[in-house]
């Protein structure tokens, strides 16, 4: 088993192919393309944590036809087009957990958002995985412990979660 991050993919949308300049001819070319990237990578015995916005306006229908074309255990951490809707809302599309805050993996010294959190500034070993800012540059400094996950930035897959601030990953004895 492998764990994964994925963030804004915003399903359905001509607008971020535009404003993300994403290289799709249309939306049904984008949603089927980031169908079978995820699919290439993630396995059925895998969990990929999605951080957020899924589908900007987004029905049940829609994410639910989606998300069950997808593989693995989805993680979902809300983004801010996904607020709209409650945790419950969105384990009855197929999301396995819903987030409402960051997650911090401690065994990585990982915090998974979706903004970027500019907190922990350059000298901490925790990473911050986000997604949110697209193809945008940060607009805060000390950033260099921020890693931006969008699709755009991922060759629209998910990509394995790992800390490369740390050269091996502790391991915390139970």
């Amino acid at each position: 088993m492998a764990t994964y991050v994925y963030s804004d993919p915003h399903f359905d949308s001509e607008k971020i192919i535009v404003n993300g300049q994403r290289p799709f001819n249309n939306i049904a070319h984008m949603n089927q393309t980031l169908i079978k990237n995820y699919n290439s990578v993630v396995q059925k015995q895998d969990v990929c944590y999605w951080l957020g916005d899924v589908m900007y306006g987004a029905t049940k229908e829609k994410v639910y036809k989606i998300l069950h074309q997808m593989n693995g255990r989805k993680y979902l951490i809300l983004g801010n087009h996904d607020r709209g809707h409650s945790e419950t809302w969105w384990r009855d599309c197929g999301f396995d957990k819903v987030f409402l805050h960051p997650v911090y993996i401690a065994e990585q010294y990982i915090m998974l958002s979706h903004e970027p959190l500019p907190e922990f500034g350059d000298t901490s070993p925790i990473a911050n995985i986000h997604g949110h800012i697209h193809i945008q540059d940060y607009d805060f400094a000390n950033h260099a412990n921020c890693i931006n996950v969008c699709v755009e930035q991922t060759g629209y897959k998910p990509v394995l979660l790992q800390n490369p601030f740390l050269a091996t990953p502790r391991q915390f004895a139970r």
